[in-house]
């Protein structure tokens, strides 16, 4: 079993080693054998207070010059004394990839392996580094667990300073120095597997079931339709997310960033064309499409390209296409009407993040997301060249995502279902005297929370054909796949809220302007 490893990044007399010194010797209780190397010596030296610590300084030229001879050196003293946890003071002026790479290598890859990385602050400066240090600094915060904070005397102070931190790193946790106490909950309090986590929601979900029917029941709630329904979901769903995990996993693991970035287009447009052909040619709808979406943002696929790909390809893959025709009967009129609007609205929508790109990281994994494995490991996809260990690493990446992903899936699935089975009759009856323009909104609203899947969803449209004008059945048939409260909760497992907030507000308006341009100025 590898060795676990605890980072600790921070800029130079930040108070990394007065960091280690007061954590490791208030919790010497432990009784853990602690090899402890410093790539870094400020005013302070570490102090180990018990017998079971052993420490290891390497010089920052060692580290530039003989990187060999760190690992050689790591190596023997593991061999010597079986530890049970190693902490890395890491050097602030060098980037975080350096000490993957180091850790990465073919002696040490399967003696120890990064736990947690915790960065130190100084909040008198840390502001002024940022401009200075060019990229290790914000890479070490990006690449962070959570930040603790040093010289933070007031609210004023930490909030300033937490929107600077979440900024590098959306969502990551926040601490003062001396809350120890939460700081060793976080440092070895063990992270529940994917997998666990799904099996404990559908635990619960089927536990509440039992408990809530006799009184839903009673009070005359069609229990068993919204069960049926709910089921009818995701049934239909899974092999689609299946399919785009298995892709997604697969561009992560298999294709090389150098490939990408010789092969793919250089040029935006040219690169949004073959988005476009890409969402002709699979067969997936928006479920597959999302999580193929945030691996070509990690590969550095550009943003206006990756996000006309997701967009793009719910409305025109073959599939839909094939249902939409079979479902209004052959009425070609309205399957390349749903094609048009939704090539021109993902191409728009792509556009408008290239003129105006998003503030900060897209990603919630940080601005250095792609240093990360999407299962939450620190494996250096590019430095594994077996076929062997692409193929774990393939596997691992598939499971973390489909069950990272797949508990949005069905917590969105349960929304819709309920809005399938008691709401829908308020969009029809809000229907009732409405003007062309509040009808199509009605309709993409409608779309929104019923998260039908895209491959069946022009069955429900064509139900409505007769309550609703055809430019509110065209919105449906283009913004649902596009945006739906599934979809929402699916890209929350991999974007950073404000992006998924424009990306939502964007598709909603584009999608509403040319669908209503065109219909009211007469078409079809």
């Amino acid at each position: 079993m590898a060795i676990p490893v605890y980072v600790v990044t921070g800029f130079l007399d930040a108070g990394k080693t007065t960091f280690l010194n007061n954590l490791l010797n208030k919790y010497s209780w432990r009784d853990v054998r602690a090899f402890v190397i410093q790539f870094e010596s400020g005013e302070e030296e570490f102090q180990g207070r018990h017998l079971n610590c052993y420490k290891l300084s390497v010089p920052k030229k060692i580290l530039e010059q003989r990187p060999e001879q760190i690992v050689e050196r790591i190596c023997s003293s593991i061999e010597e004394q079986p530890f049970d946890e190693i902490w890395i003071e890491w050097n602030g002026v060098v980037p975080f990839s350096e000490l993957q790479s180091l850790l990465l290598h073919p002696s040490l890859r399967g003696l120890c392996q990064i736990q947690k990385v915790v960065h130190i602050a100084d909040g008198e400066n840390i502001e002024n580094l940022l401009g200075r240090t060019g990229a290790s600094l914000p890479e070490q915060i990006a690449n962070s667990d959570f930040v603790v904070m040093r010289n933070v005397d007031s609210a004023v102070t930490y909030r300033r300073i937490r929107r600077l931190v979440n900024g590098l790193n959306p969502g990551v946790p926040l601490y003062k120095v001396k809350e120890y106490q939460e700081l060793y909950k976080q440092l070895f309090g063990k992270k529940e597997h994917p997998v666990n986590l799904f099996l404990l929601m559908v635990i619960a979900m089927s536990a509440l079931y039992f408990m809530a029917k006799p009184v839903l029941e009673g009070a005359q709630i069609p229990v068993n339709t919204i069960v049926n329904v709910f089921l009818g979901i995701i049934l239909q769903a899974v092999p689609f997310l299946l399919i785009g995990v298995l892709l997604s996993s697969a561009i992560q693991v298999f294709i090389p960033q150098s490939f990408i970035e010789r092969r793919f287009p250089k040029s935006i447009g040219m690169g949004m064309l073959v988005a476009i052909l890409g969402g002709f040619c699979l067969p997936v709808c928006d479920c597959a499409s999302i999580p193929v979406f945030r691996s070509l943002v990690r590969r550095g696929i550009p943003l206006p390209v990756a996000v006309t790909f997701m967009t793009a390809t719910p409305v025109i893959n073959p599939v839909v296409i094939v249902s939409t025709y079979y479902a209004f009967s052959g009425n070609t009129g309205i399957v390349v009407g749903r094609i048009f609007f939704g090539i021109v609205a993902a191409v728009l929508i792509g556009l408008t993040m290239g003129f105006w790109p998003p503030k900060g990281s897209v990603l919630a994994g940080g601005a250095f997301d792609r240093l990360l494995c999407s299962c939450g490991c620190y494996d250096d996809v590019e430095s594994i060249t077996t076929f062997k260990g692409k193929a774990g690493l393939f596997i691992r990446h598939s499971q973390a995502e489909f069950f990272g992903v797949g508990k949005y899936l069905v917590m969105g699935s349960f929304i819709a279902a309920l809005f399938q089975v008691m709401g829908t009759g308020l969009f029809t009856k809000a229907q009732d005297g409405a003007g062309l323009a509040v009808s199509i909104l009605i309709m993409m609203v409608m779309a929104f929370v019923l998260s039908l899947c895209s491959s069946s969803d022009a069955i429900i449209a064509r139900s409505l054909a007769n309550q609703f004008p055809m430019g509110a059945i065209m919105g449906f048939l283009v913004f649902g796949p596009m945006m739906d409260i599934k979809n929402v909760l699916m890209l929350s497992s991999g974007f950073s809220k404000a992006f998924i907030v424009r990306l939502l507000l964007t598709s909603l308006s584009i999608c509403f302007v040319l669908v209503f341009l065109f219909f009211n100025w007469g078409g079809m």
